[in-house]
């Protein structure tokens, strides 16, 4: 009789214990495998954007495969050259079964020089106030006939420009119950390189 009410009790406290401990262990598992999963997207838009950047520098204009997916471009961003086409094409192919092409989207712009990447357009600045208003003149760099807060031209570059490669991505948690990671997570990658003389 003794034996089985020690039994009980400690049958009782092996579920109580395992009340205590299973919550904490699960969270700590479901936030691992989440914080895991944004490093692992992270990782696969970085790579896929120094892919990209790798061929963009030579200047080359392969053609894209009949069929072959592009990846969006951003908002501002413009070309629909064979040689855009084929970083597009690069992008898709490295994205492909881990991220998902509605959620990604390639920015690119072009400088001719280091000290000009994410400065604005040469502007006489009557008033001061940091931006071009009515008659002020400006130094039109990228050419689309208005003046901007950013000289990039929306294109790969030429010869020896400089090129910046910024590779957005909207990410989702893998189980979505990690505190913090709810909802869209924005992922942003940006690659700047020098093209070769071309």
């Amino acid at each position: 009789m003794m034996r089985r009410t020690r039994q009980r009790c400690q049958r009782g406290a092996v579920a109580l214990e395992a009340a205590f401990c299973l919550p904490p262990l699960v969270l700590i598992l479901i936030l691992a495998a989440d914080t895991a999963w944004i490093s692992l997207l992270q990782h696969q838009v970085g790579h896929a954007a120094r892919l990209a950047s790798r061929y963009g520098i030579t200047g080359q204009a392969d053609a894209v495969p009949a069929g072959g997916a592009l990846v969006p471009l951003c908002p501002g961003t413009a070309g629909d050259s064979a040689r855009m086409n084929r970083i597009r094409a690069i992008i898709a192919a490295e994205a492909q079964g881990l991220l998902r092409l509605p959620d990604l989207c390639l920015g690119l712009g072009s400088y001719a020089g280091y000290q000009a990447i994410g400065r604005p357009e040469p502007l006489a600045d009557i008033n001061g106030n940091g931006r071009q208003d009515g008659a002020e003149a400006f130094t039109d760099i990228n050419g689309n006939g208005r003046w901007d807060a950013d000289q990039a031209v929306p294109t790969p570059g030429g010869g020896d420009q400089i090129a910046v490669y910024a590779l957005r991505y909207t990410a989702h948690a893998l189980v979505g119950l990690t505190p913090g990671l709810e909802g869209d997570i924005p992922i942003e990658a940006r690659v700047v390189v020098r093209n070769e003389p071309f």
